[in-house]
Protein backbone atom coordinates (compact mmCIF):
# COMPACT_ATOMS: atom_id res chain seq x y z
CA UNK A 1 0.00 0.00 0.00
CA UNK A 2 1.53 3.44 -1.01
CA UNK A 3 2.20 5.83 1.60
CA UNK A 4 0.12 9.40 1.10
CA UNK A 5 2.62 12.32 0.42
CA UNK A 6 1.56 14.17 3.32
CA UNK A 7 2.98 11.01 5.42
CA UNK A 8 5.62 11.07 3.76
CA UNK A 9 6.87 14.61 4.54
CA UNK A 10 5.68 14.56 7.96
CA UNK A 11 8.31 11.22 8.31
CA UNK A 12 11.12 13.35 6.65
CA UNK A 13 10.41 16.02 9.03
CA UNK A 14 10.20 14.13 12.10
CA UNK A 15 13.40 12.01 10.83
CA UNK A 16 15.93 15.23 9.98
CA UNK A 17 14.37 17.01 13.14
CA UNK A 18 14.82 14.65 15.54
CA UNK A 19 18.73 13.98 13.85
CA UNK A 20 19.36 17.72 13.88
CA UNK A 21 18.36 18.02 17.55
CA UNK A 22 20.70 15.11 18.45
CA UNK A 23 23.43 16.28 16.83
CA UNK A 24 23.71 13.53 14.29
CA UNK A 25 23.63 16.16 11.72
CA UNK A 26 25.88 18.54 13.80
CA UNK A 27 25.31 22.19 13.36
CA UNK A 28 26.55 23.95 10.01
CA UNK A 29 26.64 20.31 8.45
CA UNK A 30 25.38 20.07 4.66
CA UNK A 31 22.42 18.67 4.22
CA UNK A 32 22.30 17.13 0.40
CA UNK A 33 18.61 16.10 -0.41
CA UNK A 34 19.53 13.33 -2.34
CA UNK A 35 22.04 11.77 0.17
CA UNK A 36 19.16 12.35 2.54
CA UNK A 37 16.78 10.66 0.14
CA UNK A 38 18.76 7.51 0.17
CA UNK A 39 19.16 7.81 4.07
CA UNK A 40 15.57 7.79 4.31
CA UNK A 41 14.75 5.96 1.41
CA UNK A 42 12.25 8.67 0.82
CA UNK A 43 12.27 10.59 -2.47
CA UNK A 44 13.59 14.21 -2.93
CA UNK A 45 9.78 16.03 -2.95
CA UNK A 46 8.95 15.40 0.85
CA UNK A 47 12.76 15.89 1.71
CA UNK A 48 12.48 19.11 0.21
CA UNK A 49 9.15 20.02 2.14
CA UNK A 50 10.75 19.07 5.52
CA UNK A 51 13.58 20.94 4.96
CA UNK A 52 11.61 24.21 4.18
CA UNK A 53 9.67 23.61 7.22
CA UNK A 54 12.92 23.00 8.95
CA UNK A 55 14.19 26.26 7.70
CA UNK A 56 11.12 28.20 8.82
CA UNK A 57 11.96 27.06 12.49
CA UNK A 58 15.23 28.31 11.88
CA UNK A 59 16.92 25.07 12.52
CA UNK A 60 17.85 24.70 8.99
CA UNK A 61 19.41 27.43 6.57
CA UNK A 62 19.45 28.00 2.80
CA UNK A 63 23.03 28.20 1.61
CA UNK A 64 23.55 30.06 -1.59
CA UNK A 65 24.68 27.90 -4.34
CA UNK A 66 25.15 25.00 -1.72
CA UNK A 67 21.75 23.72 -0.64
CA UNK A 68 20.51 23.60 2.97
CA UNK A 69 22.85 23.14 5.58
CA UNK A 70 22.12 23.13 9.49
CA UNK A 71 22.08 26.31 11.22
CA UNK A 72 25.66 27.59 12.80
CA UNK A 73 25.72 27.45 16.13
CA UNK A 74 26.94 31.27 17.56
CA UNK A 75 27.16 33.26 20.97
CA UNK A 76 24.59 35.72 19.57
CA UNK A 77 22.32 33.71 18.43
CA UNK A 78 21.91 31.70 21.78
CA UNK A 79 21.80 35.16 23.67
CA UNK A 80 18.67 36.01 22.06
CA UNK A 81 17.42 32.64 21.71
CA UNK A 82 17.53 32.67 25.56
CA UNK A 83 15.85 36.14 25.69
CA UNK A 84 12.80 35.42 23.68
CA UNK A 85 12.69 32.44 26.11
CA UNK A 86 12.33 34.28 28.83
CA UNK A 87 10.04 37.18 27.73
CA UNK A 88 7.41 34.23 26.90
CA UNK A 89 8.13 32.57 29.85
CA UNK A 90 7.60 36.24 32.53
CA UNK A 91 4.68 37.50 30.21
CA UNK A 92 2.99 34.12 30.79
CA UNK A 93 3.34 34.29 35.02
CA UNK A 94 1.31 37.47 35.98
CA UNK A 95 -1.90 35.65 34.23
CA UNK A 96 -0.78 32.30 35.44
CA UNK A 97 -0.99 33.19 38.94
CA UNK A 98 -4.48 34.74 38.73
CA UNK A 99 -5.70 31.62 37.32
CA UNK A 100 -4.03 28.70 38.75
CA UNK A 101 -7.07 28.03 41.32
CA UNK A 102 -9.13 27.62 38.25
CA UNK A 103 -7.41 25.05 36.37
CA UNK A 104 -6.58 22.36 39.44
CA UNK A 105 -5.65 19.80 36.62
CA UNK A 106 -3.04 21.71 34.79
CA UNK A 107 -1.33 22.10 38.33
CA UNK A 108 -1.88 18.53 39.34
CA UNK A 109 -0.21 18.17 35.99
CA UNK A 110 2.84 20.59 36.91
CA UNK A 111 3.42 18.37 40.56
CA UNK A 112 3.54 15.30 38.26
CA UNK A 113 6.12 16.01 36.41
CA UNK A 114 8.00 18.04 39.22
CA UNK A 115 7.99 14.18 40.50
CA UNK A 116 9.76 13.02 36.61
CA UNK A 117 12.49 15.67 37.04
CA UNK A 118 13.38 15.06 40.12
CA UNK A 119 14.52 11.00 38.13
CA UNK A 120 15.04 12.96 34.89
CA UNK A 121 18.82 11.65 34.65
CA UNK A 122 17.71 7.50 35.46
CA UNK A 123 18.17 6.58 32.21
CA UNK A 124 15.80 9.36 30.33
CA UNK A 125 16.36 9.75 26.25
CA UNK A 126 17.15 13.26 24.62
CA UNK A 127 14.19 13.31 23.10
CA UNK A 128 12.06 12.14 26.25
CA UNK A 129 13.69 14.74 28.05
CA UNK A 130 12.82 17.51 25.48
CA UNK A 131 9.12 16.41 25.27
CA UNK A 132 9.30 17.07 29.02
CA UNK A 133 10.78 20.52 29.07
CA UNK A 134 8.00 21.40 26.55
CA UNK A 135 5.22 20.02 28.71
CA UNK A 136 6.63 21.64 31.84
CA UNK A 137 6.96 24.82 30.70
CA UNK A 138 3.86 24.67 27.93
CA UNK A 139 1.44 23.95 31.51
CA UNK A 140 2.26 27.91 32.51
CA UNK A 141 0.98 28.82 29.17
CA UNK A 142 -1.93 27.18 29.24
CA UNK A 143 -2.58 28.55 32.57
CA UNK A 144 -2.60 32.25 31.12
CA UNK A 145 -5.97 31.02 29.26
CA UNK A 146 -5.41 32.84 26.21
CA UNK A 147 -5.84 30.85 23.11
CA UNK A 148 -3.69 33.14 20.64
CA UNK A 149 -0.95 33.32 22.94
CA UNK A 150 -0.63 29.44 23.88
CA UNK A 151 -0.48 29.07 19.25
CA UNK A 152 2.03 31.75 19.36
CA UNK A 153 4.32 29.64 21.99
CA UNK A 154 3.27 26.25 20.82
CA UNK A 155 5.14 27.68 17.29
CA UNK A 156 8.08 29.18 18.85
CA UNK A 157 11.05 27.30 17.55
CA UNK A 158 13.09 28.59 20.92
CA UNK A 159 13.10 25.45 22.78
CA UNK A 160 14.33 23.56 19.80
CA UNK A 161 17.02 25.21 19.34
CA UNK A 162 18.14 25.19 22.41
CA UNK A 163 18.47 21.52 23.00
CA UNK A 164 20.38 21.47 19.36
CA UNK A 165 22.94 23.74 21.55
CA UNK A 166 23.25 21.33 24.19
CA UNK A 167 23.68 18.29 21.82
CA UNK A 168 26.12 20.00 19.76
CA UNK A 169 27.96 21.47 22.75
CA UNK A 170 27.85 17.92 24.67
CA UNK A 171 25.75 19.09 27.48
CA UNK A 172 23.92 15.77 28.75
CA UNK A 173 21.14 15.03 31.32
CA UNK A 174 23.34 13.93 33.43
CA UNK A 175 24.77 17.80 33.76
CA UNK A 176 21.80 19.50 34.34
CA UNK A 177 21.34 18.76 38.01
CA UNK A 178 21.38 23.06 38.61
CA UNK A 179 19.05 23.06 35.22
CA UNK A 180 16.43 21.07 36.85
CA UNK A 181 16.41 22.66 40.11
CA UNK A 182 14.62 25.57 38.64
CA UNK A 183 11.71 23.89 37.97
CA UNK A 184 10.59 23.18 41.55
CA UNK A 185 11.29 26.66 42.45
CA UNK A 186 9.54 28.90 39.57
CA UNK A 187 6.53 26.15 40.55
CA UNK A 188 6.95 27.60 44.26
CA UNK A 189 7.16 30.97 42.80
CA UNK A 190 3.44 30.30 40.91
CA UNK A 191 1.92 28.73 44.33
CA UNK A 192 3.17 31.78 46.21
CA UNK A 193 1.57 33.89 43.73
CA UNK A 194 4.90 35.88 44.16
CA UNK A 195 6.09 37.03 40.41
CA UNK A 196 9.19 39.03 41.23
CA UNK A 197 10.34 35.78 42.40
CA UNK A 198 9.59 34.17 39.29
CA UNK A 199 11.03 36.88 37.10
CA UNK A 200 14.19 36.56 39.43
CA UNK A 201 14.63 33.36 38.80
CA UNK A 202 14.93 33.44 34.97
CA UNK A 203 17.21 36.41 35.23
CA UNK A 204 19.36 34.64 37.13
CA UNK A 205 18.99 30.92 35.22
CA UNK A 206 18.89 32.33 32.09
CA UNK A 207 22.30 34.20 32.97
CA UNK A 208 23.81 31.09 34.49
CA UNK A 209 22.69 28.98 31.26
CA UNK A 210 24.12 31.45 29.03
CA UNK A 211 27.63 31.56 30.36
CA UNK A 212 27.50 27.68 30.40
CA UNK A 213 26.15 27.39 26.53
CA UNK A 214 28.69 30.65 25.85
CA UNK A 215 32.06 29.06 27.35
CA UNK A 216 31.01 25.21 26.59
CA UNK A 217 30.32 26.90 22.75
CA UNK A 218 33.57 28.57 22.93
CA UNK A 219 35.64 25.50 24.15
CA UNK A 220 34.51 23.33 20.84
CA UNK A 221 35.21 25.83 18.54
CA UNK A 222 39.12 25.86 20.38
CA UNK A 223 38.52 21.86 19.91
CA UNK A 224 37.38 22.45 16.34
CA UNK A 225 39.44 25.20 14.88
CA UNK A 226 42.41 23.68 12.17
CA UNK A 227 45.91 23.46 14.57
CA UNK A 228 48.19 26.17 12.77
CA UNK A 229 51.36 24.23 11.62
CA UNK A 230 55.22 25.46 13.08
CA UNK A 231 56.76 27.86 10.57
CA UNK A 232 60.09 26.36 10.00
CA UNK A 233 62.61 28.84 10.64
CA UNK A 234 66.21 28.24 8.27
CA UNK A 235 69.10 29.39 9.30
CA UNK A 236 70.59 32.09 7.12
CA UNK A 237 73.51 31.34 4.85
CA UNK A 238 76.69 31.95 6.14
Amino acid sequence: MSVPPESLLELAYQSLKDNILRGVYPAGSKLPVDRLSRQLSISSTPIKGALNRLVAEHLVEQVPRCGYAVVRLSIKDISEVLEIRKMFEIFAIRPAIKNKQRFPAIMHHIEELLDRFDHATDGISFMEALELERDFHLCFIKLCDNERFLKLYSSSWCMDYLFMVFANVGLSFEDFGPEFSYHRKWYNALVAGDAAEYESLWDSGIETLKNRLSQLLAEKEARTQPKRRPVSKTNPPS
